[in-house]
């Protein structure tokens, strides 16, 4: 089965799915839901092969063989949509998976029933409604997800019970039991698979973003040691040099013969010595810049079930460390909140640089809202760019996603 495809805003209600809890279906549970799906059609098929073989040897046939045959054909195509489903189910569209999975559950009750009354019963039949718990913790959690895998296995119970000659005690507990477990493995397994795969995912985004937030800190540490070398050598060994030029100039006055020669020689020594430093001095204060495209590259590459077309200047530069972070951690909360709520399958981000500042623009294909409440990440984001004097706007719409317009003001150069 594939699971279930919008921003800044949960619209999710009381009633939360397993997999409408951020961050979704994860990549990880993602590639599991492969490997379940080969093993739901072959258990579909082996629940088939013995009623099949029976109707083609004359030994199964009349109102129950098409009983079976309808129900089996129905149960087919509903796991076949099952199967189908795109990785992502929008919550409003949580009653299609529902409606899908109580068909399957239905049919897989018939099925059973016809077999045991009929065919003596083979226990694969019980296959069908345990791919139906396997199935249920993608869109149902809790209460309901349990409730759901005892009324059917009740139910099926039951009906064996009833429409089998001489039901046994015993027997019956026995089914009663496998049943059970059978379903809650399958049900259980999944749960731990969604779960394995959402703590991975969340791994390796908080480890992105550890590195990223690490690469600006080391740069802002170089920048801190750049600039305090720049300074120090400016205040002490350029002014020394500035007096000694200075006292230079007037022992050449002072002075004549050979020794004013050699005056005039340190003097110009002196002066090509101050040019080097004010050149060092210079480039030092240039290099201290903190470049924020590969920082922001590698923020970009965490997992978050979307898409993300970036586009970024090969140079950004930035020299405030505060300014630097404030971009950054708005780059981080969109992605974030892109993640968690939008249900999108793309996200553009685009930074540009100008004489002014910098921009950030973001738009996704999410599923958008109405009305945008942010939350503490986006008043968070907005704060920061304020005290920058900055500004951020939003914008969104139901099915129409989320759009954010941010402005960075840079210092003028002194």
């Amino acid at each position: 089965m594939k699971a279930a495809s919008s921003p800044g805003v949960d619209l999710c209600g009381p009633f939360q799915p397993a997999l409408v809890d951020p961050p979704e279906l994860t990549p990880a549970a993602a590639r599991g839901l492969d490997w379940f799906s080969a093993a739901a059609i072959a258990a579909f098929l082996a629940s088939g092969l013995w009623p099949i073989a029976s109707m083609a040897s004359g030994r199964f046939t009349g109102l129950p063989a098409a009983v079976f045959s309808v129900a089996f054909v129905i149960y087919g195509l509903a796991l076949a949509v099952m199967l189908t489903f795109p990785r992502r189910i929008p919550t409003v569209a949580l009653w299609l998976p529902v409606a899908v999975t109580a068909i399957q559950s239905v049919t897989g009750v018939v099925i059973s029933t016809v077999m045991a009354r009929y065919l003596n019963g083979t226990g694969v039949s019980l296959g069908l409604l345990v791919i139906v718990a396997a199935q249920l913790p993608y869109f149902l959690k809790g209460v309901p997800l349990w409730t759901w895998i005892a009324v059917q296995t009740i139910v099926m119970v039951g009906l064996v019970d009833t429409f089998t000659p001489g039901p046994d005690l015993v027997q019956a507990l026995t089914f009663l039991l496998a049943a059970i477990g059978f379903q809650v493995f399958a049900a259980a397994s999944s749960v731990l698979a969604i779960s394995e795969g959402r703590a991975r995912t969340n791994l390796a985004r908080a480890n992105t973003e550890l590195t990223a937030t690490r690469e600006l800190l080391a740069e802002g540490s170089r920048t801190a040691e750049r600039l305090r070398i720049s300074r120090d050598l400016h205040d002490t060994l350029g002014h020394h040099l500035a007096a000694l030029s200075l006292q230079l100039d007037v022992a050449s006055r002072l002075s004549d013969g050979k020794a004013a020669d050699h005056v005039l020689q340190a003097h110009a020594i002196t002066r090509l010595l101050l040019s080097d430093v004010r050149n060092v001095v210079s480039s030092l204060r240039e290099s201290s810049k903190i470049n924020l495209t590969e920082t922001v590259r590698a923020l970009t590459i965490q997992p978050i079930d979307a898409h993300v077309h970036l586009a970024i200047p090969d140079t950004l530069v930035v020299e405030d460390a505060g300014r630097a972070e404030a971009l950054l951690r708005a780059v981080q909360e969109v992605l974030t909140n892109t993640a968690r709520h939008a249900r999108a399958q793309n996200l553009w981000i685009r930074l540009e640089a100008s004489e002014e500042g910098i921009s950030l623009h973001t738009r996704d294909d999410g599923r958008g809202t109405i009305t945008v409440r942010p939350g503490n990440g986006l008043r968070g984001m907005t704060e920061r760019f304020e005290e920058n004097g900055g500004r951020v706007e939003m914008r969104s719409s139901a099915g129409g996603g989320f759009e954010l317009h941010a402005f960075m003001p840079l210092p003028r150069p002194a």
